[in-house]
């Protein structure tokens, strides 16, 4: 075979794929200083998003799937912090009253766990739409949560059930972006 006939095939190859297969290089690129603020421009709490999506000590900038992944793990481990709190917290009142509504958050979170455990099989199979709609799905626990705190005395879990608020609204909007650039 001649050289100038192998280079050309193997050169046409590699535009075949790269013409059936786009999605995957736009994952994989770093993201920029400007993708970071269109995350998070519309954020409840932008600094709390620019914060949470750099947090990532081992990478300035990862591409969006890493990501979506730094954004999975903080709101893993949010939730399950507001977990052990809820326990505590209902294992420290008297009150019935007050128990019952950090119960009704127990079940709650012990749904938004069980979510993200979902989210996190699905980001490792590379189903990012699923990592998007359980994210949705777990701000609904999440805001149930918030709707049946009426008590002064639940500050703590309120203000818990905020950052897994700000967490989860991060989630969602790495993941729509993740979903929107696929």
């Amino acid at each position: 075979m001649a050289p100038s006939f192998s280079l050309s095939l193997l050169l046409s190859f590699m535009l075949t794929i790269l013409l059936i297969c786009p999605t995957h290089a736009q994952k994989n690129v770093q993201v920029s200083e400007k993708v970071l603020y269109d995350i998070c421009h519309n954020h409840a709490d932008h600094s709390f998003c620019l914060k949470a999506l750099k947090s990532d000590p081992s990478a300035s900038l990862p591409d969006l799937v890493g990501l979506t992944n730094i954004s999975i793990n903080l709101a893993d481990v949010a939730a399950n912090k507001t977990l052990e709190l809820i326990a505590s917290l209902k294992s420290n009142t008297s009150d019935t009253v007050l128990a019952s509504q950090y119960e009704s958050c127990r079940v709650f979170y012990g749904n938004i766990v069980d979510i993200i455990e979902d989210a996190k099989k699905a980001w490792k199979a590379g189903d990012y739409e699923t990592v998007f709609v359980k994210a949705g799905g777990i701000l609904t626990y999440n805001v149930d949560c918030s709707d049946a705190l009426t008590f002064a005395e639940a500050s703590s879990l309120q203000e818990a059930n905020k950052e897994v608020y700000n967490c989860f609204t991060t989630l969602l909007r790495v993941s729509k972006r993740l979903t929107k650039d696929s």
